[in-house]
């Protein structure tokens, strides 16, 4: 098995080193022309051309392992890019016969490594964009704000189309209005959880609760046109008058594992600059609210939010629902579009339900050492074999499978 390998081991050696130093690469790629439309086989070719460049970016082996006879193997090897690819620049392009062949450089930016040294997943992972909510509704009533719950959010998922290794569904339409400041999930906010994870069938959850929309002063019924000179705004930054149309904000935004309930990381982001609409006027849409400094400040902080959640969730591994069982055989949730393929193999763990000290009751994960093969993949399902009956192992619905 190691003879098999060695070539390929001893080309990702290569491609690693070889990339270490490199800041751009060329690549070639072909797209058929059908019925002479050049601009389609174009984009075709470029991203066939991308997906070139792509293996010459620092790749990752990530592998499952298993044992047999007191024997300790590795399998399913996995080669996952770990860079992104920009600036593309079109170099030359020519016809052969019916395809367009298109020459390509691009920038290649490795991602960086987790925060803890440990290594980065293959897989995508999917995360649901719930509804924020306003602690002080009233204070947003000042320009309209009441639309943030909804706009900021789907900013967020927005950005995160640009990750490979995130799958965002914009939820801003369902919210989790019972998530208490301190997160101790109570019966209620549990069953509405359940509710929100079963329609949107994601990894994970992202609740925010915006908790100051305050202005430092009342503003006038009129524009600020003098605020908006720019001599007295250099004087407004400089500290030498105060600042009248200073507007706060503040919120707290807790990342969730759907499949527990378990709050893993609680964010706060917290700015302020110069809003400068009069108390008649309301944003029009992500447009105007950018229009605003204090749009600008706040759009900041949530590009800061999804850089942080990119470099986490880079490092969390893929999970899986098993929604059905019979004999050796398992089907999941996750399919083509979470990076899964055909010979991977994925851990299972069980759901089991404790009671915290308040007798409230938590899901837990209880890991064992069966694996599930993967056979046949669709794109949001795959099924697979598993290493013993289900029967014997007490694997059941609603149970997970886990891929690193």
């Amino acid at each position: 098995m190691f003879n098999r390998l060695r070539p390929l081991l001893l080309l990702l050696t290569f491609v690693i080193s070889s990339t270490a130093q490199a800041n751009s690469v060329e690549a070639v790629g072909r797209g058929k022309i059908l019925n002479g439309d050049i601009d389609k086989a174009r984009t075709l070719a470029v991203n066939r051309a991308k997906e070139q460049a792509s293996l010459y970016a620092m790749a990752q082996i990530a592998t499952t392992q298993s044992i047999r006879d007191g024997i300790l193997e590795i399998d399913n090897l996995r080669v996952n890019t770990l860079a992104k690819i920009n600036n593309i620049e079109i170099l030359d392009e020519r016809i052969q016969g019916e395809e367009l062949v298109v020459h390509i450089r691009a920038d290649l930016k490795p991602q960086q490594g987790c925060a803890d040294q440990s290594k980065a997943t293959a897989y995508k992972k999917t995360i649901g964009l719930l509804q924020w909510t306003i602690n002080a509704p009233a204070a947003a009533n000042l320009g309209g704000l009441h639309l943030l719950t909804t706009l900021l959010p789907q900013q967020i998922s927005l950005a995160f189309e640009k990750e490979d290794h995130i799958l965002s569904l914009d939820a801003s339409g369902l919210r989790l209005p019972t998530l208490p400041a301190n997160y101790s999930l109570n019966t209620q906010a549990q069953t509405e959880l359940q509710a929100i994870t079963s329609k949107l069938n994601a990894q994970y959850l992202l609740a925010g609760r915006i908790t100051n929309l305050s202005m430092e002063s009342p503003v006038s019924d009129t524009d600020n046109v003098l605020l908006a000179n720019p001599v007295v705004d250099l004087v407004n930054r400089s500290g030498l008058l105060p600042p009248k149309d200073t507007r706060y904000f503040e919120a707290d935004i807790d990342l969730i594992d759907s499949a527990t309930g378990t709050l893993l990381q609680r964010y706060h982001l917290k700015t302020h600059d110069s809003w400068r609409l009069n108390m008649h006027k309301n944003i029009q849409g992500i447009e105007g609210f950018a229009g605003q400094p204090y749009g600008q400040a706040v759009l900041s902080e949530i590009h800061g939010l999804v850089n942080q959640l990119s470099e986490s969730l880079l490092c969390q591994p893929l999970t899986a629902n098993i929604v059905r069982v019979q004999g050796t055989k398992a089907w999941i949730d996750r399919g083509s579009l979470s990076g899964i393929n055909p010979g991977d193999r994925l851990s299972i763990a069980r759901k089991v339900q404790i009671y915290d000290s308040n007798m409230i009751p938590v899901t837990d994960l209880v890991p064992t050492d069966i694996n599930l093969r993967i056979d046949q993949i669709e794109a949001g399902r795959a099924v697979g074999t598993l290493s013993q009956p289900s029967e014997v192992a007490n694997i059941q619905a609603h149970d997970l499978a886990i891929g690193n």
